[in-house]
């Protein structure tokens, strides 16, 4: 069976926690591979950087084969995160003059049909390679709005940890790396990441979208700040956009245009993941009612609130009471009604 060639890229800064998780899932896939049958290829993986060593986020130094020693292209290239915060410094490292070689490997390793994947701010490298383009893609959620700003041909879907497209998959924040690569096994053999999934302890997350922070997103657009405080303001009253345009001295066509290219949803739905957001922090928070809280951020009844929590957050109101962890994991008592 025939090995699959895996070129993982770093740079300075790469993020040491998603490389580790990269090359910790994909070994743990070579020890269990003849486990099932039929047996899984083996994954043959290489560090690829522009020199022979980069400096990881944490300090630690990591040998590299420079990408221009490579005698064919790899079967799977995948790009980790970085370790940058900043959105601005983030566009200016992967638009940097030295990283040109490796934009162009990108866009050449995707003519030529090789497999591409890139995790949270790693996925920038994609994106201004322009192999993005027309496909759906996720990124780390913090991100989105300057990803959004810069790659406007990309169909950014950052409400999802995991985006597969064909020849593409891109995966959101920190943990999503092991989703990322458990994907890229599975779709070699489902029994395979099972097995791994096993040893790994790895169980079903949470969408990125229950993670996200509305107005950390907002803040990267003044217009999209100044609404997101509007609202925290009225949170408990009913309200309509109209009003809150009207509010702000802005056209509500204006605001519908901001919150769509700063964070790719209408108004409606901004208002509903805030009030969302605020009832998620009441809960975990106070020992308030349901029917309390849904009136305290501006829902007339509790169903409404119910509604969106399995919507938006794949939880009933009961599991975002108990937190994240309670999404998906077997419960050591009968759970309440919601």
């Amino acid at each position: 069976m025939t090995d699959v060639a895996v070129g993982v890229f770093v740079v300075d800064e790469v993020a040491d926690f998603g490389l580790a998780a990269i090359l910790e899932v994909l070994s743990t896939a070579n020890a269990l591979r003849d486990q099932v049958s039929p047996a899984a290829p083996a994954w043959a993986v290489t560090t690829l950087g522009l020199g022979c060593e980069v400096r990881s986020g944490a300090g630690h130094r990591i040998p590299t084969t420079p990408v221009s020693e490579l005698d064919r292209l790899p079967d799977l290239l995948l790009v980790p995160a970085i370790n940058v915060k900043g959105a601005d410094a983030l566009v200016q490292l992967v638009s940097a003059e030295p990283n040109r070689t490796v934009l162009e490997l990108i866009a050449r390793a995707r003519s030529e049909g090789v497999e591409l994947a890139a995790a949270c701010t790693g996925t920038f490298f994609l994106a201004e390679a322009g192999v993005l383009d027309g496909v759906s893609a996720t990124t780390s959620w913090w991100v989105a709005p300057a990803f959004r700003q810069r790659y406007p041909r990309v169909t950014l879907e950052e409400g999802h940890a995991l985006r597969r497209a064909p020849g593409i998959t891109t995966a959101g924040a920190a943990f999503s790396h092991v989703d990322l690569v458990l994907s890229l096994v599975r779709a070699q053999s489902p029994a395979l990441a099972e097995l791994v999934s096993r040893y790994l302890l790895i169980g079903t997350r949470l969408p990125q979208a229950a993670f996200a922070v509305p107005g950390v997103m907002a803040a990267h657009d003044p217009l999209t700040a100044s609404f997101d405080r509007w609202i925290r303001q009225n949170l408990s009253r009913s309200f309509t956009v109209a009003a809150a345009a009207k509010a702000l001295n802005i056209s509500e066509r204006s605001l519908q245009r901001a919150t769509a290219a700063t964070l790719g949803m209408t108004p409606v739905d901004f208002v509903h993941e805030i009030r969302l957001d605020h009832a998620t922090h009441l809960l975990r928070s106070t020992q308030l009612s349901l029917e309390a809280i849904a009136t305290e951020v501006g829902y007339r009844n509790v169903g409404t609130l119910r509604d969106l929590a399995r919507r938006r957050r794949g939880m009933t109101l009961r599991e975002l009471r108990r937190g994240p962890t309670s999404a998906g994991a077997a419960p050591d008592r009968v759970p309440e009604p919601d």
